[in-house]
């Protein structure tokens, strides 16, 4: 594991609590190829997906299952092919499933034409595990956590008679998708239900964490610390998704308790981004609560990393590696030397 860069420590604070993050109105510029179906009170649902070998298809070659979240573009097709070329670097394209899902929005969905089965989200908060809505032109009779068909993709896979050598499970995510996994890895049961395959959780460049109890980074003479901030004008810092307040149903089923003893005991892995420093980006999240973990990603992760560490009294709990001279680039994250080497060797 390499050094942290060097943990700066003034944070950027706004008086006012904003505007939820990643909003991306625009819709997707391609829709992924394939279908996924659950089912749910005799109703079928789909969410769309890519993947390099079939998934309801025996192959007694897969031996690993790896899943790759988008970013707050919605772009899973890109999300894909630059997973599969780090499949393909790697010589691991006969071994390996690899599997991008794409949560739209209901402008995907009218933009391609997709039949009103297709569930979708708003305001992407897919990211966070919320649940699927509704809407008067697309009705929806039931919800699903973006964070339960995940769940359902997983279970569908570790089947053995499709995938007789499955072993490894990945959940990997960048951005937005980051801010799914740093999530999903506290609050999933699957690698509790599915105790035969080894589970990895990759975060890259997440916009924000979900902190386990009210205390944020500060800086004081002795270096960093981490307390209960000064929370004038920004009462809401601690609900979820950044916080254990008021989580949302998917989150709720898992309990506060779960997600601490599941978040901390389970195998975890932050990529960092050397130049992610982008304070002015568009889709960091600039809110209070967020702002209160750190002035931009790599700096965030940095701190996050290290608060964790509060719950450790030996070795250290999970890895983290910063990927030298590369920004805010889920192509590029997912094809590097630390990606390759947390993906293909465990």
């Amino acid at each position: 594991m390499k050094a942290l860069l060097p943990i700066l420590f003034f944070i950027l604070l706004l008086s006012k609590e904003g505007i939820a993050q990643d909003e991306k109105p625009q819709a997707i510029e391609r829709a992924c190829p394939n279908t996924f179906s659950v089912t749910k009170n005799t109703k079928t649902y789909s969410l769309r997906y890519a993947s390099n070998h079939a998934i309801a298809e025996s192959n007694k070659n897969i031996t690993q299952l790896v899943i790759y979240i988008h970013g707050a573009r919605r772009n899973g097709l890109d999300y894909y092919e630059w997973g599969e070329k780090a499949v393909i670097a790697a010589n691991k394209t006969n071994e390996t499933l690899f599997i991008s899902p794409q949560f739209t929005s209901e402008k995907d969905l009218e933009d391609h034409k997709h039949d009103a089965n297709h569930l979708f989200w708003t305001n992407n908060n897919w990211r966070v595990g919320d649940e699927s809505v509704s809407s008067k032109k697309r009705k929806m009779d039931d919800t699903f956590s973006s964070f339960s068909l995940i769940d359902s993709m997983i279970a569908r896979v570790c089947n053995k008679k499709l995938f007789p050598k499955l072993k490894n499970i990945l959940i990997v995510g960048h951005s937005a998708g980051g801010q799914f996994v740093s999530r999903y890895v506290g609050m999933t049961p699957m690698p509790t239900i599915q105790k035969k395959y080894k589970f990895r959780f990759i975060v890259m460049n997440p916009s924000s964490y979900l902190y386990l109890d009210d205390r944020r980074p500060m800086k004081t003479n002795s270096g960093l610390t981490f307390a209960r901030p000064d929370t004038t004008g920004c009462s809401s810092f601690n609900d979820y998704p950044r916080g254990t307040e008021k989580l949302n149903p998917y989150a709720s089923k898992a309990g506060i308790g779960t997600i601490k003893n599941q978040f901390l005991n389970r195998d975890v892995v932050f990529i960092l981004g050397g130049n992610d420093v982008n304070m002015n980006d568009s889709s960091l999240d600039k809110s209070c609560g967020g702002n209160l973990q750190g002035r931009f990603r790599l700096e965030r992760g940095q701190f996050f990393y290290e608060y964790i560490q509060l719950f450790s009294t030996k070795k250290k709990i999970h890895q983290i590696e910063v990927v030298p001279n590369v920004a805010h680039d889920g192509d590029k994250m997912v094809n590097s030397m630390a990606a390759q080497r947390f993906m293909f060797n465990f």
